[in-house]
């Protein structure tokens, strides 16, 4: 007999007793559960450590990250200050720098005025003292002019103008 005559004729069934349905699955299920356990839920829970894993790496290279951007920061503030002192410090020695040129140059343009105004003085004292000898050889010659013309004579120039020289000095020496 076949299988579907017993089916037929009123046979066992063993799908036909109370709750036999639930029963049928609960064995269908114990049965594929160790496979399912080695096949689906072994790949899906080491995939899901895997990740876990991932997502805790990750959070540490973001720790990572911030604290090195943090220090980062700080060095890069450290050598801004740095520069900036520096910038100071250059700005300060080209100041002096500078005053010190301008007081050198203000020196120097005094020291220069200074050697001008002696030259000048020196200049104007030649000067003096050619004019004072041209004036005094002037009133040697009309001293001598004078006396002749009063003594109504010709009289020895030489000789007179060292008299009159003489005469000349001995009232500039007394005059002093």
């Amino acid at each position: 007999m076949s299988y579907s005559l017993i089916l037929a004729e009123g046979g066992f069934n063993p799908f036909e007793f109370a709750g036999g349905a639930t029963f049928w699955t609960w064995v269908c299920f114990l049965l594929a559960l160790p496979l399912m356990w080695k096949f689906v839920f072994g790949p899906i829970t080491v995939a899901l450590e895997a990740r876990d894993d991932k997502v805790e790496d990750a959070i540490l290279a973001a720790e990572e990250a911030r604290k090195e951007a943090i220090a980062q920061t700080e060095a890069t503030k450290a050598e801004l200050e740095k520069a900036r002192g520096e910038a100071r410090q250059m700005v300060l020695d080209a100041t002096n720098r500078a005053e010190r040129q301008a007081a050198e140059a203000l020196a120097h343009a005094k020291a220069e005025a200074d050697r001008q105004i002696k030259q000048a003085a020196q200049e104007i004292e030649a000067q003096k003292q050619k004019a004072l000898l041209e004036i005094r050889g002037e009133v040697v010659e009309m001293a001598i002019a004078s006396a002749g013309r009063i003594l109504n004579r010709e009289i020895d120039a030489e000789a007179n103008q060292r008299l009159v020289g003489d005469f000349l000095d001995s009232t500039e020496t007394s005059s002093n």
